[in-house]
């Protein structure tokens, strides 16, 4: 059947007429630079003012100074009114070596005095950065992965201009830009990147010393850093967690000063979860310095270091809790175990009210899987269940004693328990370890068989002459 020609005529300029007014109703609104076109509540397009394509502005800086850092940073300022005060977020995964170069010589807020919040979709690419990136309140860092170079998997980098670089490659927060006094930031992360510090020995991966509320790390990578990798400190108080971060000197070899953690006089965090630790060597003191209060941290391997984790040598170290802790080898036999899993460290610093549940060590010659020079036992144990330091004991005149303790080696004093009389593991070395007996009479027997229930024990003592004593 032939459709006439006067009804195609007539089909064609409907359309033509719809094209008009589509295209009529787009223009009619103002989309801005950068701005994506979304749909509004009255069915037609304007631009959206949370979210904005930097790519949209690799022109729009001084030719002299094109660089991501330049573009984000012109992005950001709010004399160019482009973010509105309530924030946006910032896409540059469309930057690149062709539109813009990756060479930063400044921060993207250099020189900005009040920021508006936002959060900064970084490219799949290496940046290289001879500036300290300073991250201001409600600023959230997001890459493409973790895994360069760890992994050789593609994904974002932020890279140290050489390895003279001094200070942290990301800071959260300083006394300049965070309000109040003293100065208190908020709302920092950064997620799915990797920062390498290019072997410097005076690089800091992520500094926090004045972000406190709903700051995070989560999934990076800390590579060829001999300085300290993550370095939270006085100030960030309640700052946190600190999860899925991988530390790697890249097979360099550590120095003195290379720390993949440390903690410093705080009294409280959300923690450190899902962390890697792995040195060239063990020239490094310790991979984690835990020296602050109420912090957990958790399922930890650590390859290298001298001690994995040392405790209370820089600060007090009070009410912390540590779980699932590996001092580990890899598969390369060049790099070594730490020769301490953990350190509690005697010094002029208080432990108490620490916890640790499954901690393993190698188990080689001359390493230790606890060395304890709060209460004095070294245990080369491979793995122990659960070690845990209560407060200092006092005795009559006033002074300190000791401290309560308590843990599952079979090796130092211990309470075990069992449904038959003691029989082995008194030694001189578990003197004072405690024996509950579960069983019947019969199978509790003091005097050997035939027990009955008034010479029976319940509850048993390793002795000073190194045999088992009833005590009740």
């Amino acid at each position: 059947m032939r459709i006439p020609k006067a009804n195609v005529v007539a089909k064609r300029h409907s359309w033509l007429l719809a094209i008009v007014a589509c295209c009529s109703v787009v223009n009619a609104q103002s989309i801005l630079q950068g701005q994506n076109s979304v749909y509004n509540s009255a069915a037609t397009t304007t631009g959206s003012v949370a979210f904005f394509d930097a790519s949209m502005f690799a022109l729009s800086p001084p030719p002299t100074n094109r660089n991501l850092c330049a573009v984000l940073n012109f992005i950001l300022n709010p004399a160019n009114t482009i973010i509105p005060p309530t924030g946006a977020v910032v896409d540059a995964r469309g930057l690149n070596s062709t539109n813009t170069s990756l060479n930063c010589t400044s921060s993207p807020w250099s020189g900005i005095t009040s920021p508006p919040a936002s959060t900064i979709l970084l490219p799949a690419a290496t940046i290289t950065t001879s500036a300290i990136w300073i991250l201001p309140s409600n600023t959230r860092l997001i890459g493409e992965g973790d895994g360069v170079p760890l992994s050789g998997a593609v994904g974002t980098t932020i890279q140290a201009s050489s390895s003279s670089f001094s200070g942290p490659l990301l800071q959260f927060g300083s006394s300049s830009i965070c309000p109040g006094t003293p100065a208190v930031c908020s709302g920092i992360s950064v997620e799915d990147l990797t920062l390498d510090g290019d072997g410097g020995t005076s690089v800091i991966g992520i500094q926090n010393q004045y972000s406190q509320n709903n700051t995070f790390v989560d999934h990076v990578g800390l590579y060829q850093i001999l300085g300290t990798g993550l370095l939270v400190e006085s100030g960030a108080d309640g700052s946190g967690p600190y999860t899925n971060i991988r530390f790697d000197t890249g097979g360099d070899e550590a120095t003195t000063t290379t720390e993949c953690v440390s903690l410093n006089n705080l009294t409280s965090t959300q923690g450190v979860r899902g962390l890697s630790c792995l040195s060239a060597t063990n020239d490094a003191p310790a991979a984690v310095l835990l020296d602050s209060s109420n912090t957990s941290i958790e399922d930890v391997r650590i390859v290298g270091f001298y001690d994995g984790i040392r405790i209370g040598a820089n600060a007090n170290a009070r009410s912390n809790v540590l779980a699932h802790i590996i001092g580990d080898t890899s598969q390369n036999p060049l790099h070594p175990t730490p020769v301490n899993a953990i350190h509690i460290e005697n010094a002029a610093h208080t432990v108490t009210d620490l916890s640790i549940m499954g901690v393993s060590n190698s188990g080689l010659m001359g390493t230790y899987t606890i060395q304890d020079d709060v209460t004095g036992p070294h245990l080369s144990d491979t793995s122990i269940a659960i070690y845990a330091i209560g407060e200092t004991v006092p005795i009559a005149s006033g002074g300190i004693n000791g401290y309560t303790r308590y843990t599952t080696s079979p090796n130092v004093a211990n309470w075990s328990a069992g449904t038959s009389s003691p029989s082995g593991g008194c030694t001189s070395a578990t003197r004072g370890a405690l024996y509950s007996c579960a069983g019947t009479y019969s199978t509790c027997c003091v005097g050997g068989s035939g027990c009955t229930a008034s010479t029976a024990a319940a509850l048993w003592v390793c002795g000073s002459g190194a045999s088992w004593l009833a005590v009740d």
